[in-house]
């Protein structure tokens, strides 16, 4: 319920930008075979924006990529749509979904070091 709840007050912080957003940030990124919470983490520290998402998001998935300059809007597409993700911003915030995802779903902060592990 917490949890609920602190995602409701990110939400109310400021008005759902994602699109603009995204499109002003540029990342550089360069991983092989590295577990999405890491690209998360990368990605992260280079933009000051936080992850939060589902406990069923894949976030052991291996990813390889290698970016430079690239939008984030563009960015995310590419790693979550095979996932079958989506992704928001709202505020310093990147929200992550998957798609088969009830509204009631647990969300965790992804880069927390207690974030719990999707099987």
């Amino acid at each position: 319920m917490k949890t609920h709840l602190l995602i409701l007050w990110l939400f109310s912080l400021s008005p759902h930008s994602s699109s603009n957003q995204a499109e002003k940030i540029k990342v550089n990124l360069n991983v092989r075979n590295a577990p999405l919470r890491e690209v998360f983490r990368q990605i992260s520290q280079q933009t000051g924006l936080r992850f939060f998402g589902s406990n069923t998001t894949p976030y052991d998935a291996k990813v390889s990529l290698q970016q430079s300059g690239t939008e984030l809007r563009n960015l995310l597409d590419e790693i979550l749509q095979p996932l079958h993700c989506s992704w928001e911003i709202s505020g310093k915030v990147i929200i992550i979904s998957t798609k088969n995802t009830s509204p009631t779903a647990p969300v965790t902060d992804v880069l927390s070091r207690n974030a719990s592990r999707s099987p």
